[in-house]
């Protein structure tokens, strides 16, 4: 991924009188400091990110300009706003970034959490243990909140937690902030997927290991192949010969998941990972995990059902036998 950074400044939201503390200076950016807002930059196009395309006259597009730190405190007061009414509220970093990506410019705001930190002091011989305040996590780890903008095509990519107000969960930062509707994240679509696959599977009383194992096998084959996933498809895979069972998936899933989960500019090596592997763990004590290509393979894996009901498995043509 080819991101530079351009700019950047970081704002600050205090719990304690819920106030801003507005920085006028941008950030020097240093080696250290550019990779690390990079790394922050990557993970929002993650299998976690919500995305959509902004409409031309939306009001929080209307405040993006090419003057960074306008642009900053504009979106930090109207982000304080909609925040201040959390119920859980921590000092917060507020990060503004202008940045190209593949050569397109884009816009980034992050939210991150200030973390209490014990650090060893080294000239301190007494007491070398301080529990420090307001430190930025590490290089691995993601905002708290994201966003991410091309400001050319207008689509953006969203992280976002919800907030507690009065007992109840507000997704805030779409539905407030950004006044927009974002498709769910490829994360939750893909458990939606497999969430109603099983349940279609009970009802027609075919919810076995088999199955299970055949829609962790539709899913990755399906991300490997056309990096993306069709409810349509995975119902023909799935229930290929129920038509009942295809028609119900399709009709149940449309809410949740109304088209293709697609995973352009997301990346999808966690799911790929998740799915790779078929893991069985049998009765009596043994757990197997069998690549997919392999499980899929007469000549290499057999599952027998045996006349009393229970199973036996096969595993064929061995060449060697390592134990770790």
């Amino acid at each position: 991924m080819d991101i530079y950074v351009k700019k950047a400044i970081i704002h600050q939201f205090s719990p304690d009188d819920t106030d801003l503390y507005l920085a006028d200076k941008f950030l020097n950016i240093t080696p250290k400091i550019e990779e690390y807002l990079r790394k922050k930059i990557e993970r929002v196009y993650s299998d976690e990110a919500r995305t959509g395309i902004f409409e031309e006259d939306n009001p929080f597009l209307e405040m993006i300009s090419d003057d960074l730190l306008e642009t900053s405190v504009a979106v930090a007061n109207r982000w304080k706003e909609e925040f201040v009414v959390s119920e859980n509220q921590k000092t917060n970093d507020l990060v503004f970034i202008q940045f190209s990506k593949e050569g397109v410019d884009h816009f980034a705001f992050l939210r991150i959490a200030l973390r209490e930190t014990l650090t060893h002091l080294g000239g301190e011989v007494d007491n070398p243990i301080k529990l420090t305040q307001n430190n930025l996590p590490g290089f691995g780890t993601g905002a708290d909140e994201a966003l991410v903008i091309n400001l050319q095509s207008r689509k953006y990519h969203l992280i976002e937690k919800r907030i507690k107000y009065n007992g109840t969960f507000l997704n805030y930062f779409s539905e407030n902030l950004l006044q927009a509707q974002p498709k769910i994240s490829p994360k939750k679509s893909i458990k939606a997927l497999e969430k109603t696959a099983q349940k279609i599977a009970e009802s027609f009383n075919t919810d076995d290991f088999q199955f299970q194992s055949k829609v962790k096998s539709a899913i990755f084959n399906h991300i490997e192949e056309e990096n993306k996933l069709s409810p349509e498809k995975l119902a023909d895979d799935l229930f290929d010969d129920n038509l009942t069972a295809r028609l119900s998936f399709i009709d149940q899933v449309k809410e949740a998941v109304p088209e293709p989960v697609t995973f352009e500019e997301i990346d999808a090596s966690r799911q790929l990972k998740k799915f790779e592997n078929q893991k069985l763990s049998l009765s009596n004590g043994i757990e197997l995990i069998v690549p997919n290509n392999v499980y899929e393979d007469a000549e290499s894996v057999e599952f027998i059902l045996n006349e009393n009901g229970t199973y036996s498995i096969l595993i064929k043509n061995i060449e060697d036998i390592q134990s770790k």
